[in-house]
């Protein structure tokens, strides 16, 4: 049983409101933000994102947590920095939960949810976010907020440990689809109503860093979405897509308090 249970928020009066860069921010801010780091050798670096759930649960996406060489010791999460690779607490992964219909088609159920060995202290620099209600879809161009420690403009310097937000913008994901398609460097560009196009105001698209996938997105501090794919060669042009929390809250709420 999961030590806290979760906020799950249905939000009423979905509004629209820029920055087309990334200002510095803190965990205080968003204190639900972790990261997921890789072993590489006798090295750990962070590599993806996630957010609290419970004291013991995570959320990321599925491919931040499976692949043909993965196993749960070779990640491990770190929590209440505002720092990459640095301070904070850290805890080991007991197992990964991928929702059952990831890598049935393309990228569609790219969701995780972590189960920690040992539970995190909640408190100012870590804690929960509440999660968008089941079956509830956004807009078009509503702002959210994309919170990591990815690049800050496009092709940007990869080099900055710190903390950055930025406004980014929903999309139709027809138009999503269209560029996707569009594409030859994109291999699984399938878009389903199970995911959430973004992107800046003037581009309606965002360069992808990696290392912020399984980063949440924020709509009024509600975790809506997490951040999955695009395209990741420095161009603003293509949307970011992220895996729409509310098409998996009810399974999300199950796994984070049965397992």
């Amino acid at each position: 049983m999961a030590a806290l249970a979760l906020a799950v928020l249905f939000i009423a009066g979905l509004a629209c409101s820029s920055a087309e860069e990334g200002k510095l921010t803190s965990i205080e801010e968003y204190p639900s933000l972790v990261q997921v780091e890789n072993r590489a050798g006798l090295l750990w670096l962070q590599f993806c994102a996630g957010s609290v759930l419970t004291s013991y649960h995570i959320l990321s996406t599925a491919r931040c947590f499976s692949g043909p060489n993965y196993t749960d010791r070779n990640r491990r999460i770190r929590a209440g920095t505002s720092y990459r690779g640095s301070e904070g607490i850290i805890r080991e992964v007991s197992r990964a939960y991928l929702h059952p219909t990831f890598g049935l088609l393309a990228n569609d159920g790219d969701i995780s949810v972590v189960r920690l060995e040992t539970p995190m202290t909640l408190g100012s620099t870590i804690a929960q976010a509440p999660i968008l209600g089941e079956g509830i879809y956004l807009p078009y161009g509503l702002q959210l907020q994309l919170v990591g420690w990815g690049t800050t403009s496009e092709g940007g310097n990869r080099g900055d440990s710190n903390l950055y937000e930025l406004d980014i913008y929903t999309v139709s994901n027809d138009d999503c689809l269209e560029t996707y398609l569009g594409r030859d460097d994109v291999v699984n560009n399938t878009i389903t109503e199970n995911m959430i196009c973004t992107g800046l105001l003037s581009t309606m698209g965002r360069d992808l860093d990696t290392r912020d996938e399984g980063a949440p997105l924020f709509f009024s501090g509600v975790t809506v979405g997490i951040v999955s794919f695009g395209v990741t060669n420095g161009e603003d042009s293509v949307p970011l897509v992220s895996t729409a929390i509310s098409s998996y809250t009810n399974w999300i709420v199950e796994t984070a308090t049965l397992l």
